[in-house]
């Protein structure tokens, strides 16, 4: 008896399951234009009620088709295991933690690193947040580390690799059915639209496995339709002026070129450009930069829009030009702040992650050989697989030209990037001048870094944590960044992990670039907001011949407060010498040395290269408590390098009265046979009275730099 009910209950689950995916067939074949040359077979067997068949004939045409991503095939095999050998080992070592169930996520591009491993014991929990930051779970529910099962499937021909993809596909669809109390985790709308990509690459690599079968297609496309609804079925001004807009309809684009056969894909497709037009417009800035102020979030962005670009030359398909000039504009917005080391700045919520790839597949795209000098010199091994060989033949060809220019101030965003060449060894210094990000943005304005000498010096502090505590104020907050504060108190006010109460504005950005210096300057006007308002302007000017940066900070209040700069370092190699600070490495070690007296002192703090990491490193803080107008005058220089000297040096005016220091000042430098006079005019005495004598000069201007050279003089009037 009990054999029995066994037997009918397994024979019931059988007919249940078989139904179920019959209707799954039943309602994929609805969707599809069996009117299609091409599927003639397919619609004789869905005529004749041979849905299954029907199916299987639909499978051939998918496994037939050409790939919108995979350009390399089994024959490549061999070639990619010679030249990509530590690639090739990372991928199956991934591809069989994926099949164990263990997680971690330490892809160049992930949005959100970790470096600690989760393992589910049994089947995947896809709501999981093991460590208390939803952003694991959005991770996971990317799907990105599916391509590795691809891949070791195409490298081993391991037949595991693609059944495993097989089913935790299948599981996740069967476990997140498309619900409301899931649009806040596997189902939201950005992971939605970044895992249409992946579930498309990934397929392209298993598509012939015996393991794919058309019940499983069936599954799979039904989802992806489900998918492509969910995501055409809302279009809002977050979207719009958001990377999520973005990342959603790039999704999208994805869907409606890969499920060409289905009736909705060609309106799919005019939505997605439509929608993508309009982000690309708000979002991309003239000067090419995404407005969130973010490099990271800008190359999401711009690896979206590229990955546009690349399908629709693929397919010979012209695209509206705005994508094509706003895309390629970002890929030079990428050179422009690419630090000497190829790799991106960390400017609000990005990680320092080389930018190499990404301009390799731009390079390609355009054709563009100034790219190709920021770029790898040969595909590396992603760009490999999405082109192929033959194509890395013919880039391998391309030239590679350096950019004709050098120093550049993006307007939009307002950075400033300064370099002395585009060599490696390359001196290179950003300044923040503008705050537009939001969310994204950190507490920085007015915040320099510098790399010199193959190294980081001073660096931003990162971002490490979405997780609305401690970690995420701190390392957003105006100390952890090379700038100014005042009485302790943060530029912006924190609220949470996105917003602030209060937010720091500047005011009076200029800058000015020639062969042998670049000059930036602007005001925060944050502390204004205080009972006994608060002035604050910074002044950079860097002599790139000779590696020696002059900064002059300014306060003006009424009452008695405590001014400060604040300048990070990316370890603890630094010390206080001589009244100023000075690093500790074997070489090349750079000097800060105030030339007016100071306080100063070294805290132990933290900085994040990526998220989820944190590193011990020091903060100076250099200070002094005043009453009314005072300023900081800096020195930066590798005194390996350079023998400086420097004075302060008294401006009169034609009269020859001498001058306060609350209304103009100016700093000597001089090493081997050069001297630099800067003078800077705080505040003019009288309006008629914009003349002014130093070192026996007579000048007229605001800020005007005096070079000195074998006894010939030349007068730059940086800002009159």
């Amino acid at each position: 008896m009990i054999l029995r009910s066994v037997f009918l209950f397994v024979t019931y689950c059988f007919i249940c399951n078989n139904s179920f995916a019959q209707n799954a067939e039943v309602q994929l074949l609805e969707r599809i234009n069996l009117d299609l040359p091409k599927l003639n077979s397919v619609k004789k067997y869905e005529q004749a009620n041979q849905h299954t068949k029907a199916m299987s004939e639909l499978l051939i045409q998918y496994r037939s088709k050409n790939n919108n991503y995979l350009r390399v095939s089994k024959k490549d095999v061999s070639y990619i295991k010679l030249h990509y050998k530590k690639d090739v080992e990372k991928t199956i070592k991934v591809a069989d933690e994926v099949l164990n169930h263990y997680f971690i996520f330490r892809y160049d591009w992930d949005m959100e690193k970790t470096n600690i491993p989760h393992q589910f014991k049994k089947e995947i929990d896809w709501t999981a947040i093991p460590n208390g930051d939803e952003e694991w779970c959005y991770m996971l529910n990317r799907h990105r580390f599916w391509i590795d099962l691809g891949k070791a499937y195409l490298l081993t021909g391991n037949e595991k690799y693609a059944r495993g993809f097989v089913q935790q596909v299948s599981h996740w669809i069967d476990n997140n059915p498309l619900e409301n109390r899931l649009k806040k985790l596997s189902w939201r709308r950005i992971e939605a639209g970044i895992r249409c990509e992946n579930w498309i690459k990934a397929f392209e690599y298993v598509k012939n496995s015996k393991h794919v079968t058309p019940e499983f297609l069936a599954k799979f496309l039904n989802s992806l339709y489900q998918h492509g609804e969910y995501l055409n079925s809302s279009f809002s001004n977050f979207s719009k002026t958001s990377n999520w807009g973005v990342l959603e309809f790039q999704g999208l684009y994805n869907l409606a070129q890969f499920l060409t056969e289905f009736k909705i894909a060609p309106q799919w497709q005019k939505d997605a450009l439509d929608k993508l037009s309009t982000c690309i417009a708000l979002q991309v800035q003239e000067d090419g930069t995404q407005w969130e102020q973010s490099p990271m979030y800008h190359n999401e962005v711009f690896h979206c829009f590229m990955n546009v670009n690349l399908i629709a030359q693929q397919n010979k398909f012209e695209l509206p030009d705005l994508l094509v000039e706003k895309t390629k504009a970002m890929a030079y917005a990428n050179v422009q702040w690419q630090k000497p080391n190829y790799h991106q700045p960390l400017l609000g919520d990005s990680d320092d992650t080389d930018t190499r790839g990404l301009l390799t597949l731009a390079s390609y795209l355009f054709t563009d050989p100034v790219l190709k000098s920021r770029a790898f010199n040969d595909f590396d091994y992603e760009t490999l697989f999405l082109l192929g060989r033959e194509e890395a033949g013919n880039y391998k060809k391309m030239n590679a030209v350096s950019p004709e220019f050098l120093s550049t101030y993006q307007k939009s965003s307002g950075d400033f990037y300064m370099r002395t060449s585009w060599n490696k060894d390359a001196t290179y210094t950003s300044l923040h001048l503008k705050k537009l990000g939001c969310g994204h943005g950190h507490d920085n304005l007015l915040h320099l870094t510098l790399f010199a000498n193959g190294r980081d010096y001073l660096v931003d502090g990162g971002r490490y944590s979405y997780v609305d505590n401690y970690w995420r104020e701190t390392f957003k907050s105006s100390k952890s960044h090379n700038t100014l504060g005042v009485d302790n108190l943060s530029n912006s006010i924190y609220s949470d992990s996105w917003t602030n109460k209060y937010e720091a504005r500047s005011q009076g950005v200029y800058v000015s670039s020639e062969a042998s210096f670049d000059y930036g300057e602007a005001e925060n006007t944050a502390y204004k907001r205080l009972a006994d308002p608060v002035s604050m302007k910074r002044r950079v000017l860097f002599l790139k011949e000779s590696n020696v940066w002059l900064i002059f900070d300014s306060f003006s209040g009424k009452q008695s407060h405590t001014y400060s700069q604040y300048f990070n370092f990316p370890n603890k190699d630094v010390a206080i010498e001589d009244g100023g600070l000075i690093t500790t490495y074997k070489e090349g070690n750079l000097k800060i040395q105030p030339i007016k007296e100071l306080e100063i002192k070294l805290t132990d703090e933290w900085w994040s290269p990526e998220y989820n990491l944190k590193q011990e490193n020091k903060r100076a803080e250099l200070f002094k408590k005043t009453t009314g107008f005072t300023s900081f005058i800096s020195a930066l220089y590798f005194p390996e390098q350079t023998n400086l000297k420097y004075e302060r040096t008294p401006v009169y005016n034609r009269n020859d009265v001498l001058l306060s220091d609350k209304d103009v000042e100016a700093v000597t430098v001089s090493f081997d046979d050069k001297e630099y006079t800067l003078m800077v005019v705080h505040n003019s005495p009288a309006p008629a009275s914009h003349f002014f004598k130093v070192k026996g000069q007579m000048l007229s201007g605001e800020v005007v730099l005096i070079e000195k050279t074998n006894k010939k003089i030349k007068r730059y009037i940086i800002k009159d």
